[in-house]
């Protein structure tokens, strides 16, 4: 839809971050897409969704319409994905976000409110769409305020889910899962 802010909350195993990865391929596939996954810290880019949008552009078959390097994924269209950490961003240095249309913040329960607050004005190009998926620990977490004090606002969006709506979600997970509440 068109909900310009999008959350998605739940536990582990609940394909979260495989929903908003396959929509962002999507959406580079489709049409000029610049797209910032980000996360409060990232030490190194292993510690990013980009090896998750990699396996997901392989299983769709599509990675000859990509060019992944070891930083960025290119894309047809002059679509473009980059992966950076905001909380070694100051409000001058994300602007280099500017003309980005699409912001995937995954782990954003751990998301501070100062990289929320330099965030949400730079991503403001019409269409664009700030995107966050998140495991609830407190009420009082930013992320978790920011969606209940804008809940009735129509451009958000936020849907609770489970492992159970993954579609994707792992036998091996399942079974630990199993174990685990067994035990």
């Amino acid at each position: 839809g068109e909900h310009p802010y999008k959350g998605a909350k739940g536990g582990r195993g609940a394909a979260k971050s495989h929903f908003f990865c396959e929509l962002l391929i999507e959406d580079m596939v489709r049409e000029h897409t610049r797209v910032a996954c980000l996360r409060e810290v990232q030490s190194s880019i292993k510690d990013s969704v980009k090896q998750l949008v990699e396996d997901k552009i392989r299983a769709l078959g599509i990675e000859s319409l990509f060019k992944i390097t070891e930083l960025e994924i290119v894309g047809p269209n002059d679509s473009l994905m980059i992966f950076k950490g905001l909380r070694t961003h100051t409000a001058a240095s994300i602007k280099s976000l500017e003309g980005f249309r699409r912001a995937f913040v995954e782990e954003a329960q751990t998301i501070s409110q100062h990289s929320l607050d330099i965030l949400i004005p730079t991503i403001r190009d019409p269409g664009s769409q700030l995107m966050f998926a998140w495991n609830p620990s407190q009420a009082k977490d930013p992320i978790e305020r920011f969606f209940a004090e804008n809940a009735s606002d129509p451009d958000f969006i936020c849907v609770s889910v489970t492992y159970k709506d993954n579609p994707w979600f792992p036998d091996k997970l399942r079974k630990d899962m199993e174990r685990d509440r067994a035990r």
